[in-house]
C-alpha cells in the first residue's frame, strides 16, 4: 500500500470513529459509503488540489472575517469555492445551496467544526456560515 493510500485508509477510519454513526443517521448508509467511496478513489493529483483549495478558502476567511463583510464579492468567491471544496466529497448530484448552507450552519452549531474554524481565525465558523448563506440565497 501505498504512503498516499494509508493516507485516505487513515482518513476513512478516523472518519467512521468521529462521524460515522451520526452521518448515517443524518444522511443514510449509501450516502455514507457513496463518500467513502469517493474519497478511497481520489487520486493523489485531486487530493492535492483538494487540499489547495481547502488552504485557499482558509487564508481567504482570515483575511475577510476581519473585515466582517459576509456579503461582499470576495465572500461570495469564498462560499463559491467551499462549496467546490465540499463537492469533491460528495456523491454526483449531492451538492445544492441549501446542502451547502446545511453544512455550514452545521460548523456553527456542532463544537467540534466551530473549534476547527475558530482555530483558523476568531469569528471564522459564523463568518462562513453567513457568507455561505449570502451566496446560495442568490441560487435559490
Amino acid at each position: 500500500m501505498s504512503d498516499f493510500e494509508q493516507v485516505k485508509k487513515n482518513l476513512i477510519e478516523t472518519n467512521e470513529k468521529n462521524y460515522g454513526k451520526e452521518i448515517r443517521e443524518e444522511y443514510g448508509e449509501e450516502v455514507y459509503e457513496a463518500t467513502n467511496d469517493i474519497l478511497g478513489g481520489l487520486t493523489e493529483q485531486q487530493w492535492t488540489d483538494s487540499e489547495q483549495l481547502r488552504m485557499k478558502i482558509e487564508n481567504m476567511l482570515r483575511e475577510l472575517a476581519p473585515e466582517g463583510d459576509p456579503a461582499g464579492s470576495k465572500a461570495a468567491e469564498m462560499a463559491e469555492l467551499h462549496g467546490k471544496w465540499a463537492s469533491t466529497f460528495w456523491p454526483d448530484g449531492m451538492y445544492s445551496p441549501e446542502a451547502h448552507a446545511a453544512l455550514v450552519q452545521m460548523y456553527t452549531e456542532d463544537e467540534r467544526f466551530r473549534a476547527y474554524y475558530e482555530a483558523i481565525v476568531k469569528g471564522g465558523a459564523e463568518f462562513l456560515r453567513k457568507a455561505v448563506e449570502n451566496y446560495t440565497a442568490g441560487k435559490l
